[in-house]
């Protein structure tokens, strides 16, 4: 999102003295855009009044305008450490720290800025940003959803809020998000997509195939489109129409590693452990994270008497997700078969301790929330 924003005005600074002279050619040096030689002059000022705040964050001010961003921050710090209130820089700090991409840096400065000024509608956007770029996205949503209820026209706005409130499992906001994004633009494949994902995240899996099918119709290379139908069928326990879908997209995408993962299942439960076995190494290859595909090949490793590789990958299984009980109970059962009795014991009770997960929901396949 391309975010326009504007610096606050420069603070009056007061002195007396020789220094005032200074000061005032610096100020005037500013009005004129003059940020580089303005602040040589306000250093200097500080050299001579190294405890004047309203000097130190006007040369926080002018490093801003010259892009040198960690400079401002830190002379914002000072000034603040001098004196807590001074006005408006509270929100230069905020600006400085997300400039940079420091969101968690920013949100103190920028919760500050509001006390100071609630209705600051510049210290609400970057605020709810950095909330966003924090993965604080209930949070995100509740103060971005205001400002969209401002400004409806807002797209882009609207999509952040849209997708804050997919990834804090907000699915009814998030469903009218994206429906008020289709209604402004019905040719977004991408926005039928996070739609889909919103309503299998309520449970209405017809629903979401007829957006993923729109979105194929728009843009039939879609990426993710073909995976995501394919997951749905697979949660179904409709493998046939799933096993087309992950080789679509692979046809479109060899490296799928996801659509690989779950094809991968699938010929597991057909015992077709040959291609299932070289579709889970090359999945592992590009996503290690693939739970699903150190299970498989558990389960694969176990039909081959490899029992060292097979206790290896339940064990991955189980690190990357602990609560569900399928790799539990398998190893649990291989164990008891190696005469590890107390082993086999403790996993037999931590089955009987889960209720098993019916995977996970279409949202953290396709469109996981970035990580902070």
């Amino acid at each position: 999102m391309r975010i326009l924003l504007s610096i606050a005005s420069c603070l009056a600074v007061q002195l007396s003295g020789q220094n005032l002279s200074e000061a005032s050619r610096a100020v005037e040096l500013d009005g004129k855009g003059q940020w580089a030689e303005a602040a040589v002059i306000w250093a200097r000022v500080i050299r001579d009044n190294p405890h004047d705040a309203a000097a130190i964050a006007s040369l926080g001010l002018d490093y801003s305008r010259l892009g040198r961003y960690a400079e401002a921050a830190a002379e914002y710090r000072m000034g603040l450490s001098i004196d807590p209130h001074l006005q408006g820089v509270q929100l230069n700090l905020g600006l400085a720290e997300f400039k940079q991409g420091h969101f968690a840096e920013a949100i103190p400065a920028l919760q500050a800025a509001l006390r100071e000024s609630p209705q600051n509608n510049q210290a609400q956007l970057l605020l709810g940003m950095s909330l966003y770029g924090t993965s604080q996205y209930a949070s995100a949503a509740k103060l971005l959803g205001r400002m969209v209820d401002d400004s409806p026209g807002n797209s882009e706005l609207r999509l952040v809020l849209a997708q804050s409130c997919l990834w804090s499992e907000q699915f009814s906001c998030a469903l009218e998000q994206f429906r008020a994004l289709l209604k402004a633009d019905p040719d977004s494949a991408a926005v039928h997509i996070l739609t889909a994902q919103a309503l299998d995240g309520l449970n209405e899996r017809e629903s979401a195939i007829a957006e993923l099918r729109t979105a194929l119709q728009k843009s039939p290379r879609e990426p993710n489109a073909h995976f995501a139908l394919g997951y749905i069928f697979w949660k179904q326990h409709h493998y046939e129409d799933a096993t087309v879908e992950f080789r679509q997209e692979l046809a479109l995408d060899p490296t799928h590693p996801q659509s690989k993962a779950y094809l991968g299942d699938i010929l597991v439960h057909r015992r077709e452990y040959g291609e299932a076995q070289s579709l889970l190494h090359q999945a592992l290859q590009t996503r290690s994270d693939l739970r699903i595909a150190h299970y498989n090949l558990g389960i694969i490793y176990e039909e081959q008497n490899l029992t060292g590789r097979a206790l290896g990958e339940y064990q991955q299984a189980i690190r990357l997700d602990p609560t569900l009980a399928d790799a539990h109970y398998r190893l649990a059962k291989l164990f008891r078969v190696l005469g590890r009795t107390d082993e086999a014991n403790t996993e037999f009770a931590r089955v009987k301790e889960l209720h098993k997960k019916f995977g996970d929901e279409l949202l953290q396949k396709v469109s996981p929330p970035p990580k902070p």
